[in-house]
């Protein structure tokens, strides 16, 4: 059993150079690249932002975006793609990004030069989040891992796999 670990490790990561997904990953790299920049930014400007405003709450829905983000990679390493589940995360991730967008642009100091960085971020996070959003409408299947499921097929019926296999 040992030996099957590296195995499906390393099949686990060439799942994420497979042609449907690997877009995905690339554009989810690159989102994951700009919010953390995104955050460092908010960290170390952080004094210079009017506690009042709204957009003290925007590195809050950055956070929320980075784990929603970070679910979605974690699917697809783990070849547990649903694609519904996929769309509704990317919606979500979306929506926030936006919301997040907006904050910054109607709040936007006229002096803050380091804000208008983390904005473009967000347009940039937001086009990627919009091709996330297509490319898993139109480009992906469901698919469910069966080598990370341990046991997957013993003891079973024919046609209980066969239904299995149907339903993802």
């Amino acid at each position: 059993m040992a030996t099957s670990s590296p195995l499906i490790a390393e099949d686990a990561c060439k799942y994420l150079i497979v042609y449907p997904f690997l877009p995905l990953t690339i554009s989810k790299s690159c989102s994951l690249l700009l919010y953390v920049i995104s955050i460092v930014i908010w960290i170390t400007q952080q004094w210079k932002i009017p506690s009042s405003s709204l957009v003290t709450y925007s590195p809050i829905f950055d956070l929320i975006s980075i784990a929603i983000l970070l679910v979605t990679l974690w699917f697809t390493l783990q070849k547990f793609f649903w694609r519904k589940l996929e769309m509704g995360l990317n919606m979500f991730g979306l929506l926030l990004c936006v919301f997040t967008t907006f904050l910054l642009l109607i709040n936007h100091p006229s002096s803050f030069s380091m804000y208008d960085n983390v904005l473009y971020n967000h347009l940039l996070i937001s086009i990627s989040w919009t091709f996330n959003v297509i490319w898993s409408t139109f480009h992906t299947e469901d698919t469910v891992s069966k080598l990370l499921i341990p046991g997957w097929g013993e003891a079973t019926e024919e046609h209980e796999i066969e239904a299995l296999e149907m339903h993802f």
